[in-house]
């Protein structure tokens, strides 16, 4: 088996990066696609890309691209050349799961305010129920 060894990286200069980035390569798990966002400041961030996917060697001759890795490149492309695109669907979802969490708060308000019956006791062929105050 061959690694692809794929790294693809846009980062701060320095030893700590260096530093850090080795502890990170070190904890990447075999078979799988990375995009690492890390936080620069409020308004920037740095991408890498790892993949620590192997190929079969005789797959190696082949034109043939795993369906992750090829989506990890779509990723890149996006972030890299379409990043306002990005940044707009990233706020759309922010705000469509803020809604959609605001409408289940008040869902399960209105629920929780409901008189429904409640079973009090059962003992033989005697069920005891409290229906409310608004029976």
């Amino acid at each position: 088996m061959v690694s692809r060894g794929l790294l693809v990286t846009y980062p701060k200069i320095g030893l700590q990066m260096a530093d850090e980035r080795e502890f990170e390569k070190a904890s990447l798990l075999p078979e799988r696609w990375y995009i690492i966002l890390s936080r620069v400041n409020d308004e920037t961030f740095n991408m890498t890309a790892y993949d620590t996917t192997t190929i079969l060697e005789e797959e190696e001759d082949d034109d043939y691209m795993d369906a992750g890795f090829v989506a990890q490149q779509g990723l890149m492309e996006l972030l890299q050349n379409d990043f306002d695109r990005v940044m707009k669907a990233g706020m759309a979802r922010i705000a469509f799961y803020d809604v959609a969490e605001s409408i289940m708060e008040d869902i399960k308000e209105e629920i929780d305010s409901m008189d429904e019956p409640k079973v009090l006791s059962i003992e033989e062929n005697v069920v005891k129920v409290d229906f409310g105050k608004k029976q």
